[in-house]
Parts: structure tokens; C-alpha cells; sequence
């Protein structure tokens, strides 16, 4: 794929994905479908320079996201500025071809995670996923030459794969060694020379990540290893006990070649169940089909496989609902009080029954109980914000000063993404609390991101008077370019003529910025989006 193609691909890429699959980035997706083509032009022109150095990346900020698995998982998700990340993926998809014909054959059935084939709308190929990855697992698991399954996958993946095995790799499968250069010092760059380490959340990362594990999935092949992989989860499918072992083995060594090692917490042999998903473990309360317990594992799995803590919520079917109107809420709500470690199912399980009950009154309850266990915090506020037409306005008041209480209290400074989560709330109108949203603009330090500021700026678009954006407005200077953007986008509860001076006056200062340098031109000249 040459550098036109690459450049209009990675940017369409952009605007029908966003920046992250984890973070949002909205207003920079509005700049980039603004100023298109001078966007592209700008990408192409920077990385025609020769060298990495030359070509204006800027370092990365990294957020602690919490992972779906388990209560204390985290992963380090990078917030890329958008000009480097079009840059990044413009430099990537000039060889992604090259690589895909180069991995296992997709005609294999054996690795199923992000199959490059750009169709206009996908990056990847959208028959080629996890559901696909589960259902070949399940067939083999039923197969009669399988006794026993090896289950793991690779510790702390994306932060330890070896950027030098990356572009060893590169080079080996016949990539332009001009381009592979340019990929190696980009991440040398920021990685801060530490040769390890990808970011991670972005398509350009998903195609390296693949690369990093091309000569173990040959490896495997080539020791007659029976396997499907998605990302880094395996599945091995083993004759017997022993061959079971002595497979986990070898690929445990041929991973230590690499840098890499499996995570013991995740790894297991089990003896093949037939007629039964075998990604799918028995729990007693599996044999009650129409327990509450059931209900939720079912909306778990939907939600993302083999997660146990679900970010997003799920309403039960309405035939499902009368699992839940026997539950005593105050009682379950005591277990958890009293509880040292809660389980997130038992948050999940109150939140349910108290919509379906209709016991409002509750929530507050369960709003304390999640500020504590914050991994259920996610799930409680997306329950919130899709049901606040149903909630009286009493409790959802009371819910909003609960959480601006928590954020002018700076209860949650260190913990960026559950700040972020409050944020998203406090800037809907049903609970919306300026005062908070204003406090984390303000409070950010050089320990944390600024992914909640980020976050509340844009909450606080369209709901600012002048005189409250005016002394907002003294931050610009210390401020990064994510919240820069943003303070000029909220730059229009000004007057025409006072925006207009206020552009001028900071032009100088967003040079290196190429998309809120675009729009401050256009505000100057009173073409402002």
C-alpha cells in the first residue's frame, strides 16, 4: 500500500473508530472531518522526511484502564495525540498487507484476531473474531482426539512485547527496511528507549501485536501443536495429560525466547468436556437456569465473552424480571456492607433488582458501595445514564451531589479513569453538576493525565456563561494540547469579536498543533465550526 493509500485509509480509520477503543475523543474526531484533506496533506508531508525525529511525534500520555477479567486488573492504555496517531497508522498500513499474507492462513482455523482486509468501513476482516475464535475452540474441544484442553494466555502482553523482535520480524517477512526503521525508532521513541512496550488501544498496535506472536504461531505449527489463538489467549488440545504438559512447556520456552511469559494466574489444563462450551466453567448455581445468578452470568458472557466484570449495562429480558422481584435489596445490600471483598455480581445483582423493583430509593445505597469497590463503578454509572428518563428526579439529585461531593473532595485524584466515568455523568443534563466539572479542569497534576479534565471540558460545552470560560480560560497556557483544543472550542460562549481577539492572541502558542491551529485560523476568519 503506498503513502496516499495508507494516509487516506489510516484517517478514515480514525473518524469511523475514534482515536482509542478505550478512551473518547470527540471533539478531535469533529477537527479531523473538518479539516480532511488539510489533515491528510499534513500527515503525508511529515513522514516524507527521512527521519523519525524530523517527522513531529510527540510522547505519549498513559491512562490505568481497568480490564474486564478480574476486580484489581489493569492495563495501561495510551491517549495518543490524533496527528501522530494518523501518522503511526499511515506508517503501519504501508506494510500491513505484507504482513497478513505472511501470518497463518486464515483457511487454518487457528488464529482468529485481527485479520488485516480494509473493506471501506472494516479495518479487519468482521468474519475473522472472537465469536468465531470461540465457536472453532468449542469444535475441537468435541473433537474425539481431544482429552484435555491447556488454557493461557501472556502476561502484561502489549507491554512486554520486544520492539526489536518486531522489527527483526519485519525484516524477515521482506518489509521495506526504510519502514521498518521508521516503525523500530517511533517506538524506541516512546517506549523512552526501554525496547519493549507497544501502546496500546489503537488498530496500528493491534497489526504489531500480531506481528510480535507470527514466528511462535509457526513454531507451534511447526511442532505439530494442535492451537487457535485470539490476541494472546491460547487454547491447546492435547491427546492426553502428558502431551498437555509438555505442549504448555514448549510454548512457555518459546515465549521466554521472545521476552515473554504466560500469566500463571490465567494458565490451566482441564480434561475436555464433551457437549459442553468449554470456555464456559460450572457453577453450582448454573443448574437453577432460571436463578438471578443465571441471568446475569448470561448477559456477562454477551457482554464480552469470558468477562466476569461488565462495564456496560444490560436490562434483562422482561420474561427474565421476576428472578429479581424476590430478591430482598436491603438484605443483599448488608452482605455487601459487611463484606470485606465484594463480588462484582452481587453489585450487578442489587443494581438489577432495585430498576426492576423499582426501588429508587436504593441507589444511593449503591452509589456508597461503589465508591469503595470501584470496579463496579463503570457498570453503576452506565446504568444511570441509560435509565435516567426512569430514575425520580429526587434520586438522581442526590446521586449528582453524592459524586460532586466525592470529586471537590479530590476522593478519586489518583484514580483517572473512575474520575473520568464521574465526569461523563456529572456532564449529563439529568445530573449535571458544573461545579465538580469545573474542579477537575482545574486540579490536574504532573502525577495524573489529563483524560478527566479532557473529559469534563467537553461536559461543559454549551454550558458556560462568559464570565465562567474567562476564568477558565487562565489554564490555556498550562494546559496540553488535548485540553487546548477544547478550551477553544469552548471559546464560543464568547462574543464574535472577543473570540476573535482571543484566537489571535493565542495562535503563536498552538503552532505545533496542527488541528487547533486550523481551528483557530477559522475562528480568525470567522469560519469557526
Amino acid at each position: 500500500m503506498n503513502l496516499d493509500q495508507a494516509a487516506n485509509l489510516a484517517v478514515a480509520s480514525i473518524i469511523n473508530d475514534g482515536c482509542s477503543d478505550i478512551t473518547s475523543e470527540s471533539i478531535e474526531i469533529e477537527l479531523i472531518k473538518e479539516f480532511k484533506d488539510e489533515f491528510i496533506d499534513d500527515i503525508k508531508a511529515k513522514l516524507k522526511r527521512g527521519a523519525i525525529d524530523d517527522m513531529e511525534f510527540r510522547p505519549i500520555q498513559y491512562l490505568l484502564t481497568p480490564k474486564n477479567r478480574y476486580v484489581f486488573d489493569f492495563r495501561k492504555a495510551a491517549i495518543i495525540n490524533p496527528n501522530c496517531l494518523a501518522k503511526y497508522t499511515t506508517l503501519v498500513f504501508q506494510y500491513a498487507d505484507e504482513v497478513e499474507k505472511s501470518r497463518i492462513s486464515i483457511s487454518n482455523k487457528t488464529v482468529f484476531s485481527y485479520r488485516f482486509k480494509p473493506d471501506g468501513k472494516y479495518i479487519f476482516d468482521q468474519g475473522i473474531n472472537y465469536s468465531a475464535w470461540r465457536e472453532r475452540t468449542k469444535e475441537l474441544a468435541l473433537e474425539k482426539s481431544c482429552k484435555f484442553i491447556v488454557s493461557c494466555d501472556i502476561a502484561a502482553f502489549y507491554d512486554r512485547i520486544n520492539i526489536h523482535r518486531i522489527e527483526s520480524t519485519l525484516l524477515s517477512i521482506g518489509i521495506d527496511e526504510k519502514l521498518v526503521n521508521y516503525t523500530n525508532d517511533l517506538l524506541l521513541f516512546w517506549s523512552k528507549k526501554d525496547s519493549y512496550g507497544i501502546p496500546v488501544g489503537n488498530i496500528a498496535s493491534r497489526i504489531l501485536a500480531e506481528v510480535a506472536l507470527i514466528d511462535i504461531d509457526q513454531f507451534l505449527i511447526s511442532e505439530n501443536i494442535k492451537f487457535t489463538r485470539y490476541v494472546d489467549d491460547y487454547r491447546l488440545f492435547a491427546p492426553d495429560l502428558l502431551c498437555a504438559q509438555k505442549w504448555m512447556n514448549k510454548l512457555t520456552n518459546r515465549l521466554f525466547r521472545d521476552g515473554l511469559m504466560l500469566n500463571t494466574a490465567k494458565t490451566n489444563i482441564r480434561e475436555a468436556v464433551k457437549e459442553q462450551d468449554p470456555e464456559i466453567q460450572k457453577h453450582p448455581e448454573d443448574s437453577d437456569k432460571n436463578s438471578a445468578e443465571k441471568v446475569l452470568k448470561v448477559i456477562s458472557r454477551l457482554t464480552g465473552g469470558y468477562n466476569r466484570i461488565v462495564r456496560r449495562f444490560f436490562m434483562p429480558a422482561e420474561e427474565k424480571h421476576a428472578q429479581f422481584q424476590s430478591i430482598n435489596i436491603s438484605d443483599e445490600l448488608m452482605i455487601l456492607t459487611d463484606q470485606t471483598i465484594v463480588e462484582f455480581e452481587g453489585i450487578q445483582k442489587v443494581v438489577v433488582a432495585a430498576l426492576i423493583q423499582k426501588s429508587f430509593n436504593k441507589l444511593i445505597e449503591i452509589a456508597k458501595i461503589c465508591s469503595i469497590y470501584l470496579y463496579g463503578l463503570d457498570y453503576f454509572i452506565d446504568m444511570l445514564l441509560k435509565n435516567h428518563e426512569f430514575i425520580p428526579q429526587k434520586e438522581k439529585q442526590e446521586i449528582s451531589e453524592f459524586y460532586k461531593t466525592l470529586i471537590m473532595k479530590a476522593e478519586f485524584y489518583s484514580f483517572e479513569w473512575h474520575c473520568a466515568s464521574i465526569a461523563k455523568l456529572l456532564s449529563h443534563k439529568e445530573y449535571f453538576q458544573k461545579k465538580a466539572l469545573i474542579h477537575l479542569v482545574k486540579s490536574p497534576g504532573k502525577d495524573v493525565s489529563t483524560y478527566a479534565s479532557m473529559i469534563a471540558l467537553e461536559g461543559l460545552c454549551d454550558n458556560l456563561t462568559r464570565s465562567e470560560f474567562i476564568t477558565i480560560r487562565e489554564y490555556f497556557d498550562r494546559s496540553d494540547e488535548w485540553e487546548k483544543r477544547r478550551l477553544v472550542w469552548l471559546s464560543r460562549t464568547l462574543p464574535k469579536a472577543e473570540r476573535k481577539a482571543w484566537a489571535k492572541a493565542i495562535k503563536a502558542t498552538v503552532k505545533n498543533d496542527l488541528l487547533c491551529r486550523l481551528y483557530v485560523d477559522s475562528i480568525i476568519k470567522d469560519k469557526a465550526i
